[in-house]
This record gives C-alpha cells, structure tokens and sequence, in this order.
C-alpha cells in the first residue's frame, strides 16, 4: 500500500480506534499530507498538453539561435544597402558638379545653365564656371559671389571704350578714403582687382579720390577724368547703379550691391551678360 491517501486514512481510523495517540497520528499525517501534496503536483504537470514535443530535443535552442541571427544579418545588409542607394555620394570637384549641371541632375539652388550655354555650380557660397581667357590661351575657372540669375535686374549704362580696355596692361582701384561703408568697398575691389590680374592680366593700382587721409599721401589721386588711365570707382550712394564712362567703370551703391555691382560688370567683361538683360 504505496498510496499516501491510503495510509493517511488508515492513520486517521487508528486515531479513532485508540490504536494511536494525537501525537502519533500528526507526527505521521504530516509526512504523509506532503507525500499527498507533492503527488498532485505530478499528476498536474503530467496532465498539461505538450504544445511542441521538439522542444527538448538536443541542439532546438542553437538552432533557433542560429536562424535568428542569420535573419537579423539579412536585414542589416538590406538596409545598407538601400541606404547606400538613397545616400549617394555627394561630387567631389567642379568637374563632377558640371558633368551633373549639363545632365540636369542638380537642384536649381546647386547649378543651372545659362543661355544653354554656360554651366553654374554653387559650392562654398560661391559661383562658379568656366571661360576661356580674352586671348584664348586658357581655360579658367572662375568664383563669383552672385550668378547672373541674380543679376538680371541690374543694367550697366554708358559705354566702355573697349579697345583703350584692351590695349591697357594695368589699372586703377579709386575709392572715397573716409567713407562710412570700408568693408562692402573692400570686398568689392578685392574680387575686381583678382579677375583682371589672373584673367585679363592687368596689374591693379590702388588708389583715392581724394587726399584726405594719410594713407592717400603715397597712393596716386585718381578720378574718372583721368582719361589716360582705366579706372574701376567703388563710390558709395543711396541707390545702385553702374555705369561706363568711356576709360572710366562707375560702381555706386551702398553694402552688398557694390559687390553685386562688380559681378555685373565682371559678366559683362566676359561676355555672359550684355548690358541690359531681360
């Protein structure tokens, strides 16, 4: 007689019968009530359904493991590589940024062609193309600060004469020494005098028109009636405007405009932009 149950009800009649004291009887009940306990235990695990019978076949957990991992490692690589499809590599020279201009795969804000003809790129804030030199012994490739898109609303009066321009291998940077706006008048002067150096190849003079300030004293004083000598005068105004006069080109204007004032005129020179655009 294995069964706990059993011998806990015969333990139960010989406390009934006298044939055992209380003490006896729960000194063994309780050994038996934990035999009892511990059976059902059993018996209720062994009544549960086994809902995958391959679970505690050797090597299931690797297994599963190993298919995880495999699958996580497809799904990095697949979005790499569609990262790298999205995120293509940005140009890395000029050269590449016009190829793509031509092809017209750049955002009108990076480079656009103008007239069908000329290619403009945008890259560290400023605007570039290419043109061969006056004498065509050279391809340049020229920064300005503003494309002609930029431009367009700014006509150049008057008239250059063009073959005293040509026939000249220096010129003259004229400016008010005291006036209020040095920094816009420097820009423009600096980005002036580098395309007429490295392109037209004409060595820049600085000048004043006036002698009003000790610097002055060992500069030439140069004005537009100077006909003998071409002239660039960066002359600060209320409004813009720019303008030839014969050996003399008149840049008037107050901060930015006279450096977008130059770049119209630097077009000009070039042959990119006539003097009144549409």
């Amino acid at each position: 007689m294995n069964d706990p149950r059993s011998k806990l009800n015969v333990l139960r009649k010989g406390l009934e019968t006298g044939a055992i004291n209380e003490l006896e009887y729960r000194r063994e009940a309780e050994k038996l009530e934990q035999s009892v306990a511990e059976s059902d235990k059993m018996d209720l695990n062994a009544s549960k359904p086994d809902d995958n019978p391959n679970d505690d076949k050797p090597g299931k957990s690797s297994e599963k493991a190993l298919i995880i991992g495999i699958t996580a490692l497809i799904l990095l690589l697949a979005a790499v590589f569609a990262f790298a499809i999205l995120q293509k590599p940005e140009p890395k020279t000029l050269e590449d940024l016009h190829v793509l201009n031509l092809k017209g795969k750049l955002k009108p804000e990076q480079g656009y062609v103008y007239k069908g003809a000329y290619s403009f790129v945008a890259l560290d804030n400023q605007w570039y193309t290419q043109l061969q030199s006056p004498k065509g012994t050279k391809i340049y490739s020229m920064a300005l600060r503003y494309s002609p898109r930029d431009l367009n609303n700014i006509s150049i009066e008057g008239t250059l004469d063009k073959e005293f321009f040509d026939s000249q291998s220096e010129f003259y940077v004229t400016f008010n020494p005291v006036g209020n706006d040095f920094s816009h008048v420097s820009l423009a002067v600096a980005d002036f005098g580098t395309h007429m150096s490295k392109v037209f190849e004409k060595n820049p003079i600085a000048a004043c028109d006036r002698n009003e300030t000790e610097p002055c004293k060992a500069r030439p004083i140069v004005i537009c009636e100077d006909y003998d000598k071409l002239v660039l005068y960066v002359r600060e105004a209320p409004r813009q405007r720019v303008y030839y006069s014969s050996n003399c080109i008149v840049v008037e204007g107050s901060g930015l405009d006279l450096v977008k004032g130059v770049d119209r005129v630097l077009y000009n020179l070039y042959g990119i932009m006539q003097q009144e655009e549409q």
